[in-house]
């Protein structure tokens, strides 16, 4: 995968606006011509099927040949759609949607091909931020994490490992559903393993891995895994730039160049957790950011509302910035304060000077793992920030991931 697309993944992730302008503008020249793909909400594909109840998690409702692309060029995989049966953040019975790809070359390491389960940073509330409409090279929606995060898959893919990317937050994109994305991820692996035209060995070593908000979701499966999931056999978990605490990293977003994050950020709360009622701690401008906001992307909400404090959107003074009560939930889709621990070793790699996941926090979560007896290596990297972490910290990731797979003996800083 050329190196280029990586690190110009890495400035559009901090939300640089001419990085963001550049980027897709060489898309739209590289795409030529292609046919535009439908948004998921006017695919039929995504319409989710009745009488799901029953059905175990992870059960394959549907699958289609896909053909993966990233900026215009093809993914060397053959590749799937796969909708799936799992729980969403309510409790209720849903219909996900995961990608399934398998590299096109032999496997030519020892033991059966390992499947990866990699979660992008969707960090959006509109089915268009989703990563399989990113992978079949949906960018009519506008500019979207996922989008960039296809050459990351590609590097993975060159490692020889299948994969398996969820769209986690569901069909009703509940950012920051921490329950709902733990069971999005699980019942992918699930729903991949199950899928006999992927024809990944049961016996194969599984992964997971994600940067940033893809941290998080990886983080909260991971922490579920032995309850919800015991049946996976998880051999190594990836967190990079983790997203430990989201108040912390909320707080982090407001004033900066990424504050529109703030109103993404506001959404998915008020969508995952209704009983919170976000609109009554905000003003009347607040109310209006929030209602417009329905349906955007990280990137979308970024360039729309730069340098967007939160104190500008208050009901009250500290009705946003001082609330105990929607701290208490913003703890419920914080891996450093749910309940659960990883049965798998881990790695967090994190820059000190991330200005959007702070590094107090990811240190204090891989304590908690460590007081608990899980492996963990915590390599912290002095030079750089959020976005240039996630190319930076890439080598690190794979390493690890590939020494897992070896079943390698799992480093530890505890």
């Amino acid at each position: 995968m050329a190196w280029e697309f990586v690190m110009r993944a890495a400035k559009i992730a901090t939300l640089r606006a001419a990085a963001v302008g550049a980027v897709f503008a060489l898309v739209a020249v590289c795409a030529g011509g292609a046919a535009a793909v439908p948004l998921p909400q006017q695919d039929s594909f995504y319409t989710e099927p009745t009488g799901l109840a029953d059905l175990p998690n992870g059960t394959v409702l549907a699958s289609r040949t896909i053909e993966p692309q990233t900026f215009g060029l093809p993914l060397p995989a053959d590749a799937w759609q796969v909708q799936y049966k799992t729980i969403d953040n309510d409790g209720s019975p849903r219909a996900f949607v995961a990608t399934v790809l398998v590299p096109q070359g032999q496997w030519t390491g020892s033991g059966p091909r390992p499947l990866l389960s990699y979660q992008v940073a969707e960090d959006g509330v509109g089915a268009k931020c989703a990563p399989s409409y990113a992978l079949r090279g949906g960018l009519d929606g506008g500019p979207s994490n996922a989008y960039i995060e296809t050459g990351i898959m590609g590097l993975a893919l060159q490692q020889g490992w299948a994969l398996v990317v969820p769209d986690y937050l569901g069909p009703d994109s509940d950012l920051f559903g921490a329950d709902g994305a733990a069971h999005g991820v699980l019942d992918g692996i699930r729903a991949a393993t199950a899928f006999t035209p992927a024809a990944i060995d049961p016996a194969a070593p599984i992964g997971m891995w994600g940067y940033s908000g893809g941290a998080q979701a990886t983080a909260v499966a991971a922490q579920a895994h032995s309850t919800y999931a015991p049946d996976l056999r998880l051999s190594g978990v990836a967190l990079g730039g983790v997203v430990a605490d989201l108040e912390s990293t909320i707080s982090d977003f407001s004033g900066g160049i990424a504050g529109g994050a703030v109103a993404v950020g506001l959404v998915g709360l008020n969508r995952s957790y209704p009983e919170a009622d976000v609109a009554q701690y905000l003003n009347e401008s607040g109310r209006a950011i929030l209602a417009a906001s329905q349906s955007d992307c990280l990137l979308d909400a970024g360039l729309a509302h730069p340098f967007l404090d939160a104190a500008t959107l208050e009901a009250w003074p500290g009705s946003l910035t001082n609330n105990p009560e929607l701290s208490n939930v913003m703890r419920t889709a914080s891996p450093l304060f749910i309940p659960g621990l990883p049965a798998a070793p881990v790695l967090i790699h994190h820059a000190v000077a991330d200005e959007f996941a702070p590094i107090e926090a990811a240190r204090a979560l891989a304590e908690k793992y460590c007081t608990a007896g899980v492996p963990v290596q915590l390599v912290e990297n002095p030079v750089g920030e959020h976005g240039t972490e996630a190319v930076v910290g890439l080598p690190t990731a794979l390493t690890y991931l590939s020494d897992r797979f070896a079943a390698k003996p799992a480093p530890s800083t505890c």
